[in-house]
């Protein structure tokens, strides 16, 4: 299943909604940000899943029309995609009818685009690319490649600043290395590799694995990963980390 972004919520005044989440859960929301084209001001609430709230600045935006037909509430669901244009051609494929030709800029310079609603039991699904997407090459495995693919943040690409490895030769150069599930035949080598990568061990910190990881590498952040659970975990962790390097 795609990842699930945000859940959008149509409101009168952020400000009410704003007061409401820090009683229910203590959550402060992102700066508004004004979507002038759509006429309207988000936020943003939380980790992960978000919620968004949606303010009309006009009364002739969809939200405000929305608001005096519905009232406040439960908007839309959108979905996290690496490729906005494609999904879109894809759904429209599928017999969807999204309401633009093509992607339209969204919130914090993501590209969306929504189903109509009729199409969707009535609910208005959006779909959205995430404005920060790293380039990584994977190299034998598989399974780790799709679930990273499908965070929507993640691309494939030959010429890459990242790498995943979990078999065959560690590379020269890249951005960051992840030795993931890897032997320690593997991590023997002497490669030129990058000054600060990401070493991913299943095995505790005190194991022999992680020791020649840390010795091979002393300047690596070393994340151990509960056995059998690196491929819900990994994603979350290595764009924490790409994200980081960017903002550092």
């Amino acid at each position: 299943m795609l990842p699930i972004d945000h859940i959008g919520a149509a409101v009168h005044d952020d400000r009410v909604m704003e007061s409401l989440l820090k009683k229910l859960a203590n959550s402060a929301p992102s700066l508004p940000e004004d979507i002038d084209a759509q006429g309207i001001r988000v936020r943003f609430y939380g980790d992960g899943t978000k919620l968004e709230t949606l303010q009309p600045l006009n009364a002739d935006s969809t939200v405000a029309r929305f608001l005096s037909k519905r009232g406040e509430g439960l908007h839309h669901i959108a979905f996290r995609v690496a490729n906005a244009q494609a999904q879109l051609e894809r759904m429209r494929a599928a017999g969807f009818q999204p309401l633009t030709e093509n992607p339209i800029p969204g919130a914090n310079g993501k590209l969306i685009f929504f189903l109509h609603p009729r199409d969707t039991c009535g609910i208005l699904v959006e779909f959205c690319q995430p404005n920060k997407q790293y380039a990584v090459r994977f190299e034998s495995c598989n399974e780790l490649e799709q679930r990273m693919l499908s965070t929507g943040h993640c691309i494939p690409c030959d010429e890459t600043p990242g790498h995943v490895v979990s078999g065959g030769p560690v590379p020269e150069k890249c951005r960051s290395l992840v030795l993931h599930n890897a032997s320690s035949k593997l991590s023997r080598g002497k490669p030129d590799a990058p000054s600060v990568p990401v070493l991913i061990s299943e095995a505790s910190f005190a194991s022999t694995h992680a020791q020649t990881l840390q010795a091979q590498w002393p300047k690596a952040e070393l994340v151990i990963l509960p056995e059998n659970s690196q491929h819900k975990l990994l994603p979350t962790v290595l764009l924490d980390f790409w994200s980081s390097l960017e903002n550092g």
